[in-house]
């Protein structure tokens, strides 16, 4: 469905160019479709459709389509940056009574963080929540995050930074709770080197909103969500220029005596207004009416598009490629994986937003799989052992399964008196202060 805009810096500037916005109407976007991709070979583009109000061929106007998925409001850039890290499964999971072991001290949730109740004031005490022996946690370590208000410092001089988050607000946020706890099993595989290469981060965008803060929209095909088709729009192959380009702003729909519209005899087409309410939320707390909230857009830079040409997008040079694209040197693959073949008709017949893959249960490669149903219940598999062997031979045993692995050897030469105090693994912390963050922008 198309929809007449005008897109804004500031939800109350003044009106600009007109656009045409695509949006889906009932869950189905007729402007575009997806298909096989041409510049992935083992996943999925969008592309011109024939079909809709859209004449590709001859555009009079710039096309629009917005970067929507389930969203993760946090209030710095370092939470923003945390939640990225959970998603690529750059984590340990432990628990309150392991760190306790460790530290020798009590622990409290505030929000999203687990804390010493040492390093809270009294103000933070009272809303805090004292925590359980066996509250699950999650271990996030970085020493390039910088400084942040809820980060820890490793004690004995080192540099890494870590952080200890409660695994059910991070799967609450992150939409990997009720009916999802099966994608956030394979993130936790992570730490023992299985499904490394498979994350839940390969199609977000964040954008920061004076209204709410920093916003992490997640539009991975694993959430089968119909409002999310543009979040799987590929780059281009090396050495071809992007089709689109990334806008960042406020959507405007015109009403149908808008200047704008009257200028071009047009008016808002039927189902307009129905796809606008479906798709599209004010910005928060309020603002100008029929206005979106601030949000990431791709814009066609061509007049002309046929349906065979897939479209593209540059992501930008800060993003991290393990490919060659446009004028984009990535750093290439660091790890060889098997190929993930799709069957050829599972792969022709799939329909948005139910594509084959690893992250979709009903529909799995045809070597190595991440799910299988057992006894009518999901579960995740076990990696090929091979891949497992080839990670750790490249990059060492994870540091939480190489103490595991050690303390059953240890067990089986010394004594319990023998054995030391504490879990090994984890990582030993003070509070440090924190800094203003500034706002970020990338996209899949």
């Amino acid at each position: 469905m198309l929809v007449y805009v005008t897109l804004h810096r500031h939800a109350d500037s003044a009106p600009g160019q007109l656009y045409a916005l695509v949006l889906p109407l009932h869950g189905e976007w007729l402007e575009v479709s997806v298909q096989p991709s041409k510049v992935d070979a083992a996943g999925y583009g969008v592309f011109p459709a024939p079909r809709g109000l859209l004449n590709w061929s001859t555009l009079d106007m710039p096309v629009l389509l917005p970067y929507l998925g389930l969203e993760t409001v946090v209030q710095d850039a370092h939470s923003l940056k945390v939640l990225l890290r959970i998603l690529r499964g750059e984590f340990e999971c432990t628990t309150v009574g392991e760190l306790k072991a460790t530290t020798g001290l009590t622990y409290m949730a505030d929000g999203l963080y687990v804390l010493p109740t040492s390093s809270l004031s009294p103000k933070q005490r009272l809303r805090a929540q004292l925590l359980g022996a066996e509250t699950q946690v999650l271990q996030v370590a970085d020493g390039r995050m910088g400084s942040g208000g809820d980060q820890q410092r490793v004690s004995g001089g080192g540099r890494s930074l870590a952080c200890y988050v409660l695994r059910s607000e991070a799967q609450a946020v992150l939409n990997l709770d009720r009916g999802r706890g099966h994608l956030f099993e394979l993130l936790l595989a992570h730490s023992r080197g299985e499904h490394t290469d498979r994350h839940l981060a390969t199609h977000v965008a964040h954008v920061w909103r004076k209204e709410e803060g920093y916003v992490l929209v997640n539009a991975h095909p694993a959430f089968a969500e119909a409002v999310s088709l543009t979040g799987i729009v590929n780059e281009p192959a090396e050495r071809e220029a992007a089709s689109m380009k990334m806008l960042v702003g406020y959507a405007r729909m015109l009403d149908d005596d808008d200047p704008l519209l009257l200028r071009r005899g047009l008016k808002q087409p039927a189902g307009a207004a129905s796809a606008w309410l479906e798709a599209m939320l004010p910005p928060a707390g309020g603002g100008p009416e029929k206005t979106s909230e601030r949000m990431v857009l791709y814009c066609t830079t061509r007049t002309h598009y046929v349906s065979s040409c897939e479209l593209t997008v540059d992501y930008g040079i800060g993003y991290s490629r393990n490919y060659h694209s446009g004028k984009h040197r990535g750093r290439g693959r660091q790890l060889a994986v098997p190929e993930e073949r799709i069957g050829e008709h599972e792969r022709r017949t799939a329909r948005w937003p139910h594509l084959p893959g690893w992250f979709n249960p009903h529909a799995q490669p045809l070597c190595r799989p991440a799910f299988e149903k057992t006894d009518g219940e999901l579960r995740l598999c076990a990696d090929l052992p091979e891949v497992v062997a080839a990670r750790r031979a490249a990059f060492g045993t994870p540091p939480r399964l190489r103490a595991e692995i050690d303390a059953e050897a240890a067990r089986g030469k010394r004594s319990s008196e023998e054995g030391s105090g504490g879990v090994q693994g984890l990582l030993p912390f003070q509070t440090t202060k924190s800094k203003k963050q500034r706002s970020l922008l990338f996209a899949k």
